[in-house]
């Protein structure tokens, strides 16, 4: 506070010393006819911009200029001093509130950053609204303008700036109280590595993390389905195939975009259990709704195994919970079933995919 009262004076004593030398001049030098050409001379020189259109000629003229020059030089260095000290401590508090996450719990991480990458956080808010908004972070080696105006917009995400497949950046992001993770493609040789990597990591961090991956190289998928990778998403292989399929069956890309876009496209919980498909079908095609399929072991498979132990505690039979845990080792999460068979039984942990009434 008090530099900037300092810096406030010296400025006033400049303006002052600028109007002084204008009133000043033409007193003294016959080149300056009058106040507002001094004015127009002093103001031009303080700038240091000189055109020489108006030039001192008398020595004391001359040696008022110098310190004109001094003072102007001395008062341009401080108001960008000023100007890039505010900018730079702005910036830094920023970083410092991005970075605060020490509150958060059971958040999404997001690994690596796209073009656009507001319309798809957008898009997840939209169709995860039991989600907390308060607990996205992202991760990327650098803290891109795309980033900063994305941070700048959306208040209640965080960010991390470093390297995603480095243990310490990701603890940083608080991964062992995160829910689930996201890993970004990048246009790089070496990106379905980097993937790999990483996810070995947050799972080694977190074994309990909801993980998505997306790479390019299918060759990667049997290993990230080893080390247990929720969701897997081979980017260029469904570009493929919306090509192929949009050559066989014209529309089927305008379909599939409809379906993604559609907010009334769902993934949802039914409210009983062991009823048939047919039943729950009916059900909600009375209420308008359309039921598509179903997805079996909806979920993380670690979860899974925790329920199964937490009801073994309730009996005594120990065969009955090993055969259960042996039959999780060769089950299946998130199967996609569409239009299955009219009695097929929805079980506890089974999903419904439905398009609801608009």
């Amino acid at each position: 506070m008090k530099e900037i009262k300092a810096w406030l004076i010296y400025f006033i004593f400049f303006i002052l010393f600028i109007f002084a030398i204008s009133f000043l001049f033409p007193k003294l030098d016959s080149n300056f006819k009058n106040f507002f050409e001094t004015f127009y001379w002093a103001i031009v020189t303080a700038a240091t911009v000189g055109y020489g259109d108006i030039t001192p000629h008398t020595t004391l003229t001359k040696f008022i200029t110098l310190i004109l020059i001094i003072l102007s030089t001395i008062a341009v260095s401080i108001f960008t001093a000023i100007v890039t000290s505010r900018l730079i401590t702005k910036t830094i508090f920023k970083i410092k509130e991005w970075e605060s996450v020490e509150e958060l719990n059971n958040h999404l991480i997001i690994c690596g950053y796209k073009p656009q990458f507001k319309i798809l956080i957008n898009e997840f808010l939209k169709s995860n609204n039991r989600f907390n908004i308060d607990g996205i972070v992202i991760v990327n080696p650098t803290l891109t303008p795309e980033i900063e105006i994305l941070l700048e917009d959306m208040k209640y995400i965080k960010f991390i700036e470093g390297d995603f497949s480095e243990e310490e950046i990701l603890i940083k992001a608080k991964v062992e109280k995160a829910n689930k993770a996201i890993i970004i493609a990048e246009n790089s040789e070496d990106n379905d590595s980097k993937v790999l990597a990483t996810a070995i990591l947050l799972k080694s961090l977190n074994k309990d993390i909801y993980l998505i991956v997306e790479i390019i190289n299918p060759k990667f998928e049997t290993y990230l389905e080893k080390i247990g990778c929720d969701e897997i998403i081979l980017s260029e292989e469904y570009n493929k195939y919306i090509l192929s399929k949009a050559i066989t069956d014209p529309g089927i890309s305008k379909v599939i975009g409809n379906l993604i876009k559609d907010k009334n496209f769902k993934i949802i919980h039914p409210t009983k259990t062991q009823i048939t498909y047919g039943e729950i079908f009916n059900q909600m095609l009375k209420k308008g709704s359309l039921l598509i399929g179903v997805i079996e072991n909806y979920g993380n498979l670690k979860q899974f195994k925790k329920e199964y132990i937490k009801e073994a505690e309730k009996s005594p039979n120990i065969k009955q919970l090993y055969s259960k845990i042996h039959e999780l080792k060769n089950t299946e999460t998130n199967k996609v079933i569409l239009n299955p068979n009219q009695d097929y039984k929805i079980e506890k942990h089974t999903a419904l995919i439905v398009i609801e009434k608009g």
